[in-house]
C-alpha cells in the first residue's frame, strides 16, 4: 500500500525533470535507430495563435561495453539526434539536433544497492552557427536500491546548463507485480508492459521526447517587449501518451512500434519569457534495437 501511494509523487517528479532528459534506455543498446512523427497542430502564445507546426525525430546511436572488474562497467557511444520542425512561424529554427558522446559507469556495490553515472558531452543545437558555445556536458547520476526480486527503486539527480531546470531530483520504480506484468515510471517511459511470450511484448504508457537547446540564428523579436531570439536557449517537450508493442525479431534484435496522443507540446524561450504551446496531436514510432 505504501508502494502505491508513493507513485503519484514520483510521477510528479520524473515529468519534471524530461524537459532536459540526459539518459534514454536505448543508449545501452549495442545499436538504435529510431523514426518518430508528430502531428501539425496549432501554436499559441496567451490566446494569441503562431501558426502550426509538426515535428520528424530521427536518431541514431551505437555503444559498447567494458567490464573493469567485476562490479563495474563502462559504457561508451556515439549519439545523433535530431528534431526537423516543420513550422508555419519564423521564431522556431528548422531543426534541434544533437551529436554526442556517450559515456557512463555502473557498479554494483552490494546485494540491494547499485549506482551508475552517465556523461553526454557533445553539440546541442540548431546547428545553424555553430560555434563553442554550443557544447553542453549533461549529466546523470543514479542510485539504484533493490528492494526484492520484483521491486526496485532509483533516484538521482539530472544536470543540464541549457535547460530552465539546470539541476533537477529525479525519481523512480519499476515493479514486477506478476510473472508478465511490470511496472515503471521513469524515463523517458512509464506506464505497464505485458510480456505475451517470447516474441511480442505489449506497452501502455506516458512518454516524453525533446530536449534543451542553444539557438544560434537569429529568429527575430517574437512580441513586444520580448528580447530578440538568437544566441539563446529552447526547451522543446512533447508528452505522448499511447501504445506500443516489442517485437523480438531474433536473438538480440527487436523492432519497438507505438502509436497515440502528444498531450503536451512545448518550446520554451526560458530566458526570453517566450513559451509555444502546441495543440493536442498524434505521434507514431518505429524502432529498430539490437543488444550483443
Amino acid at each position: 500500500m505504501k508502494t502505491l501511494l508513493l507513485l503519484p509523487a514520483l510521477l510528479a517528479v520524473t515529468a519534471l525533470a524530461q524537459p532536459s532528459a540526459t539518459m534514454r534506455p536505448a543508449l545501452l543498446s549495442s545499436l538504435d535507430v529510431e523514426i518518430s512523427s508528430s502531428s501539425k497542430e496549432n501554436l499559441e502564445r496567451g490566446g494569441t495563435g503562431y501558426g502550426t507546426v509538426s515535428v520528424l525525430s530521427t536518431s541514431l546511436s551505437v555503444s559498447g561495453r567494458h567490464s573493469l572488474d567485476a562490479s563495474t562497467m563502462f559504457i561508451y557511444g556515439l549519439a545523433y539526434e535530431r528534431h526537423d520542425l516543420d513550422a508555419t512561424t519564423g521564431l522556431l529554427p528548422g531543426k534541434l539536433a544533437e551529436l554526442s558522446v556517450n559515456l557512463g559507469l555502473q557498479r554494483r556495490f552490494s546485494a540491494t544497492w547499485s549506482g551508475a553515472v552517465f556523461a553526454r558531452p557533445g553539440f546541442y543545437s540548431d546547428f545553424e552557427h555553430l560555434t563553442s558555445r554550443s557544447l553542453n556536458l549533461p549529466v546523470l547520476a543514479m542510485l539504484n536500491y533493490t528492494q526484492s526480486s520484483t521491486l526496485t527503486w532509483n533516484f538521482g539527480l539530472n544536470l543540464n546548463a541549457f535547460s530552465d531546470h539546470p539541476v533537477l531530483p529525479i525519481a523512480g520504480v519499476r515493479w514486477q507485480f506478476a510473472p508478465d506484468w511490470t511496472f515503471s515510471i521513469g524515463f523517458p517511459q512509464s506506464g505497464f508492459s505485458w510480456r505475451t511470450g517470447d516474441w511480442l511484448t505489449l506497452r501502455a504508457g506516458v512518454g516524453f521526447t525533446g530536449g534543451s537547446f542553444r539557438v544560434t540564428e537569429n529568429r527575430g523579436v517574437p512580441a513586444p517587449g520580448i528580447a530578440r531570439l538568437a544566441d539563446t536557449y529552447l526547451d522543446f517537450r512533447e508528452v505522448r501518451a499511447g501504445l506500443g508493442a516489442d517485437f523480438n525479431l531474433s536473438s538480440g534484435f527487436k523492432l519497438a512500434v507505438d502509436l497515440g496522443a502528444v498531450t503536451d507540446r512545448k518550446f520554451d524561450y526560458f530566458d526570453r519569457d517566450f513559451r509555444l504551446d502546441g495543440d493536442t496531436g498524434l505521434y507514431g514510432t518505429v524502432a529498430l534495437r539490437a543488444s550483443f
